[in-house]
């Protein structure tokens, strides 16, 4: 008993043994032996969480000193309503090690296991080991597959590791991990170019991508920063000393902080900031749907079970420094925003990837509303759900764009264009029916898993009285069914409109012509069915009179509420029933224009356009940024004229000392020196002891003076 926990380490220490092995290894040479490799040790480590999460249900603790004991699982008497009602679960877990001094204290390292972390653990190594199984057959043709499978190892253990931190520093590492394995992820094929200058590549993405979300880590870790200064630890736990001690969180909840704020909730807010990066908030939304760009797995991957997931898992997992803060209302005014202006973008796009990255803006928004109205257990349902029906879609659309690719080559802008799709569903049924559960569950219909979580928020935001956030939320969701009841019909039904097909012109990748599409391959098709099953249970976690997931997390639960759920089903249904009416006879070709681009043009312009955000950003941020970069360019041009001037002057006085140094005081003094040596030796020649050649020197002198004397007389 205890087992599974006491060896958790292992769960991301097994896809980073994949990483090392493919990266240092000539297993890269072997490109099928690589994807193996990285699938199955993926596979394992899922094994591994689902036995963790097992024990972690059954109530096993592991103490410090390595005793076992059993806790049963219970929720708290009461109605779950609003952030007051918060309990922090304890860990079944802890395992550290000393890792660094830090003045007074020691920094330790190492993973802590509560039924959070447990959960998100079988989250993330089920999902992930479908969209690697997925990625053996979207990527069999790849020429760097291997690599490619090094770096999705290393991705998903990153994400592991961040799940099982025992310390926030320890979670910020492996933050940062993500954030590099999504820039190689997402620039992949970094080679890839347009014909359009304007299209953004995959290079340009991945920067974009990377860039972005460092403004939000950048106040991340100002905000770790504060919390470190204020607690003088990043445990996270709530003892003394940790940073959920009841007492930390009174004090820091009433202590005065900057710009009028109190300290926690200018912590709240700095932690927040990384959530906005990489959950993909408002006004940092920017990047996630330019991470398109990137292998259709890696889209699945960031979606579902990673990047954005972990913006979420900070608020959770921080969330009483929240509870304490005035940070809330902020929280779910961003969320709710968020997903009603994701939402309203997505109705304008046409290609099938862009669409379901700003379902998961929307979506993450749904989450984020959600923790800032107090509803941490229905954010994390619906984290949970959303993972599986996401990466359904996800993958889904990589098999819609792998069968549109036998029709109309490798051109992204072709085959990821619903306009050029249309009546799918004859040619990939397994394909339909996987998606089609996924499309479900996101609209909210009974009884797939997105119902019951989506049904959870708004009953959340009924019973607290958020009734802004509800209506905001509500419309979210109609128009959820609307835009993607849209791409359904434009994908599934209908005639087929590729012109590749129905004109007979010849693939440029592929050399035939009027190639049907295909269904995937079984390693593709697979991982759908799985995640199909997933879509549709995992609702069973929460399920009205049961509450299990509740009961688990040792939250307060409330009953099943009629209204909310009516009025999700509602919308939803209308959103579906408006979807079809515009859309059921729209494109018999791929040229015609979108219903509402005929009916509201201007409106259209600006969906498509997606608000023109980017432009806005462009024409201030950017401009603001090349003018500092002039600014700064024209002070460092300068700087340097006036280093090799100060260089310049600095040789020539160097070469006139040396001359000076020398010709005159060296060579000079060396040649007196030698002048002087050759007059003694010519002078003791003449101290020769004899008497007669003195007196002929005298007699040579005194003739030298005569002739001198009668040349002078003489003139």
């Amino acid at each position: 008993m205890g087992v599974s926990l006491q060896y958790a380490w292992l769960i991301p220490t097994l896809p980073f043994l994949a990483f090392v092995l493919i990266t240092l290894t000539p297993v890269r040479r072997n490109h099928r032996a690589s994807a193996w490799l990285a699938t199955g040790l993926m596979i394992v480590a899922s094994i591994l969480a689902l036995a963790v999460l097992f024990e972690t249900a059954q109530g096993v603790r592991i103490a410090a000193n390595g005793s076992v004991e059993l806790v049963a699982l219970e929720s708290p008497a009461g109605e779950n309503i609003g952030a007051e009602r918060f309990q922090a679960p304890e860990a079944n877990i802890v395992q550290t090690f000393r890792w660094a001094p830090a003045g007074d204290s020691i920094i330790t390292m190492g993973y802590l296991i509560d039924p959070v972390v447990a959960l998100l653990l079988a989250m993330v190594t089920v999902a992930s080991s479908c969209i690697h199984l997925f990625s053996i057959g979207y990527m069999a043709d790849d020429p760097r597959r291997a690599r490619f499978f090094s770096f999705i190892a290393l991705f998903s253990a990153a994400m592991l590791l961040m799940l099982m931190a025992s310390n926030l520093i320890l979670l910020f590492i492996a933050w940062e991990l993500m954030g590099l394995c999504s820039y190689l992820l997402i620039g992949f094929w970094f080679d890839r170019g347009y014909a359009d200058p304007q299209q953004i590549t995959p290079r340009a993405a991945a920067i974009k991508a990377f860039i972005t979300t460092r403004i939000g880590d950048v106040l991340l870790m100002i905000g770790l920063c504060y919390l470190w200064f204020k607690a003088g630890s990043l445990d996270l736990g709530i003892q003394a000393g940790q940073v959920f001690d009841s007492e930390f969180l009174r004090r820091i909840g009433q202590e005065a902080g900057p710009f009028g704020l109190t300290t926690a909730t200018a912590i709240a807010l700095l932690l927040f900031c990384g959530t906005i990066g990489k959950s993909a908030q408002v006004p940092l939304h920017i990047w996630l749907p330019d991470a398109m760009e990137g292998p259709t797995p890696v889209s699945a991957l960031i979606h579902a079970a990673t990047m954005v997931a972990a913006g979420v898992f900070l608020v959770i997992r921080t969330y009483p420094i929240f509870v304490a803060s005035q940070a809330l209302p902020i929280v779910a005014a961003i969320g709710a925003f968020t997903a009603l202006f994701a939402a309203l973008i997505a109705v304008g796009q046409f290609d099938i990837k862009r669409i379901l990255a700003y379902s998961t803006i929307s979506q993450l928004g749904f989450m984020v509303a959600a923790l800032g109205i107090g509803g941490w257990t229905v954010a994390l349902f619906h984290l949970l759900t959303h993972a599986f029906f996401k990466a359904l879609l996800f993958l889904g659309a990589g098999s819609v764009i792998h069968g549109m690719e036998a029709t109309i080559g490798h051109d992204p802008n072709r085959a990821q264009d619903i306009r050029n799709m249309g009546g799918l569903r004859r040619f990939m049924p397994t394909t339909f029916l996987t998606y089609m559960v996924g499309y479900l569950s996101l609209v909210g219909i009974v009884p797939f898993a997105g119902f019951w979580s989506k049904d959870e928020i708004l009953a959340e935001s009924l019973l607290t009285g958020n009734f802004l956030v509800l209506i905001v939320l509500l419309l979210a969701s109609l128009l959820t069914a609307f835009y993607m009841t849209r791409q359904i019909l434009l994908v599934f039904y209908g005639p087929f409109r590729s012109a590749a097909l129905v004109h007979g012109e010849t693939s440029p990748e592929h050399g035939h012509a009027g190639s049907e599409p295909h269904e995937s391959p079984a390693t593709m098709t697979i991982p759908l069915i799985l995640l199909a099953l997933f879509a549709t249970g995992a609702g069973l976690l929460n399920l009205p009179g049961i509450h299990w997931l509740s009961s688990f997390l040792g939250q307060p639960v409330h009953a099943f509420n009629p209204i909310a759920a009516g009025l999700g089903t509602l919308v939803a249904l209308i959103g579906i029933g408006l979807g079809i009416a515009y859309y059921r006879r729209a494109f018999t070709t791929e040229n015609e224009r979108d219903p509402l681009d005929m009916q509201i043009p201007g409106v259209f312009a600006w969906l498509n356009g997606r608000f023109f955000v980017d432009q806005l950003y462009a024409a201030s941020i950017g401009r603001l940024t090349l003018a500092l970069e002039v600014f700064s360019s024209t002070i460092d041009r300068i700087i340097d004229r006036v280093v090799i001037g100060f260089d310049r002057l600095t040789t020539f006085l160097g070469r006139v000392n040396y001359i000076v140094d020398d010709t005159l005081l060296n060579d000079g003094a060396d040649q007196i020196v030698r002048g002087a040596t050759i007059g003694g030796n010519g002078a003791s020649r003449l101290e020769t002891g004899k008497a007669q050649d003195y007196l002929a020197i005298v007699f040579a002198g005194m003739l030298v003076l005569g002739v001198v004397s009668l040349y002078l007389l003489g003139r």
